[in-house]
């Protein structure tokens, strides 16, 4: 015999409709929570002992639970890899030979709830609880169906509630209870909630993302941006869920950044004004800012008045964005300071190649040449097109560390160009990824130059 005992204050029936079962006569209490309790057997036995419901069912054979026992953890692995369909069939195996095993209905629910199945999974979660009133993370699931899958925020804020007098500092439930107050618009109280969530556990991603969509909603962007600089100074959840989180929180900050450069768009082209004025005294020429839109590889060019023979330095940008613009120009005047400052040390270098070297890059790739010709293109427009590849390699080569010297230096110099940085190194990364994507300009390159994504 199996006897399960349960404090009569603790038992959910409906909490649509609450019961104090203390207050009843036992014959009536006796008979609510025999028939609530039904799903363990038809033929359950129910008595009230120092108010306490203690239920009493027969148990199976030690054989049949052992077996079950078994069956149950070939359940669990089941659903860890995502066969729901299995962990379902296995689960309910299991709680008809132990009705009273909570964690195999809790899987169940689980498992129901993966699968999109959610009215199963509140009917098992409800029993769940019937049987164990104390399990923080049932109340979690029952609050989060009818938060997200219902839409019956009250009967969820029951469940929260009753979780957090349990457990106040369990951090998920916390986290999930402020998701639900933000959409209530109680932003005070979510804004408490998932503090305490953070406080409780600095780790979890969701509250991160929660918490600075809370201060972009209260139009607090700057404060949105320093929690989400925050989740990323922690290292990353190792599970898979959080992906997904961790995606919504990196459009967050991007858009969190494009506003705000949006914003200070003016503030930030006075600052580089400012900087031309001073760049134009240290190099002794002029600096000219022209919006160039047959600019074709690149999103913007600085052309030294040195190198070019003229009595001034040309930077030309591309449009794009607004809040990309004051990146691309200050990053082609820290191009003149950097190259400046190289000239007064003695130690500014030209990078070139020649003809001898073209030619050995010609040699290297000469197999790749070949299957080009088999395949029928004409060997004018190979040509055409290795040595376009060959001269867009060296650009690399050469702008690359530079570029990364003058990010770093702009970052250091001027942090009110930040969220401009941000959002224009984004976009810059879409579009070169884009690039290494594109299956007809890997099919063409050679395989010594393309390294695939």
């Amino acid at each position: 015999m199996a006897i399960i005992s349960i404090p009569l204050k603790d038992i959910v029936i409906d909490p649509a409709k609450p019961i104090d079962l203390l207050s009843l006569p036992p014959e009536e209490a006796v008979s609510i929570i025999k028939n609530s309790y039904g799903f363990l057997s038809s033929s359950i036995e129910v008595s009230i002992e120092d108010n306490f419901a203690i239920i009493r069912l027969k148990e199976s054979k030690p054989e049949e639970i052992k077996s079950a026992l078994k069956t149950f953890q070939k359940a669990v692995n089941e659903a860890n890899k995502g066969e729901y369909t299995q962990a379902i069939k296995h689960f309910r195996m299991v709680i008809d030979v132990i009705p009273h095993h909570v964690d195999a209905r809790r899987n169940l629910a689980m498992a129901y709830l993966e699968s999109g199945n959610t009215t199963k999974a509140k009917e098992h979660l409800t029993e769940c609880l019937q049987l164990d009133p104390n399990n923080i993370w049932t109340y979690v699931l029952l609050g989060n169906i009818y938060a997200k899958h219902e839409n019956n925020l009250d009967v969820a804020v029951f469940y929260y509630e009753k979780g957090v007098s349990i457990n106040p500092q369990d951090n998920i439930l916390l986290n999930n209870y402020a998701a639900l107050k933000m959409e209530q618009g109680k932003v005070t109280d979510a804004k408490e909630l998932f503090e305490k969530a953070l406080a409780a556990d600095p780790s979890y991603p969701n509250t991160y993302y929660g918490l600075a969509l809370l201060h972009k909603t209260m139009g607090s962007p700057d404060l949105a941006l320093q929690i989400l600089d925050k989740l990323y100074d922690q290292p990353k959840s190792q599970d898979i869920r959080s992906d997904t989180v961790y995606q919504h929180a990196h459009a967050l900050y991007l858009e969190l950044n494009k506003h705000i450069a949006e914003k200070v768009y003016d503030q930030l082209m006075k600052s580089i004004m400012d900087q031309k004025v001073k760049v134009e005294e240290q190099t002794g020429f002029p600096v000219q800012i022209v919006e160039d839109n047959t600019l074709e590889y690149v999103s913007a060019i600085s052309q030294m008045a040195w190198k070019h023979n003229r009595d001034k330095h040309i930077i030309r940008y591309r449009k794009r964005v607004p809040a990309m613009i004051p990146h691309l120009v200050a990053h082609e005047i820290e191009h003149i300071v950097l190259e400046q400052n190289a000239r007064n040390a003695g130690r500014n270098r030209v990078f070139m190649t020649t003809a001898n070297t073209r030619e050995h890059a010609i040699k290297v790739i000469s197999n790749h040449i070949l299957k080009l010709k088999r395949q029928g293109y004409p060997e004018d427009k190979i040509m055409k097109v290795i040595l376009e590849i060959i001269h867009g390699i060296c650009n690399q080569l050469f702008n690359c560390p530079l570029d990364m010297f003058v990010e770093y230096s702009l970052y250091e110099k001027y942090e009110n160009m930040r969220s401009s940085q941000f959002v224009s190194l984004n976009q810059l990364h879409q579009e070169a990824l884009q690039v290494l994507r594109n299956k007809e300009i890997s099919r063409l390159t050679p395989p010594s130059f393309f390294v695939p994504t």
